[in-house]
């Protein structure tokens, strides 16, 4: 089972591009990948995410987390994510 997160101070870069306080900036879902970044929809706490391009170099490996999705529709992972939600709200 594959999860990401991302190093803190690109976790405290997306705060400040999205201008909220966040608890977690975790990879949800790779919708794209290059050698050197992901096209990664990131969640970013209850019902909130940002997809966005992401350096290889700044992820971090998980050992336990909701595992990382590897899906390349937008609309398929956005109803993943909804549904990843919906068992919490």
């Amino acid at each position: 089972m594959e999860s990401y997160t991302v190093k803190d101070w690109f976790a405290n870069k997306v705060a400040r591009d999205v201008h909220r306080n966040i608890f977690m900036c975790d990879v949800f879902c790779i919708l794209k990948e290059t050698d050197k970044a992901v096209y990664a929809m990131l969640n970013l706490g209850t019902n909130f995410h940002k997809t966005m391009w992401v350096p290889k170099s700044v992820l971090v490996s998980k050992e336990n987390g909701h595992e990382t999705l590897r899906i390349s529709d937008y609309d398929e992972a956005l109803f993943e994510f909804k549904l990843h939600w919906s068992d919490y709200v």
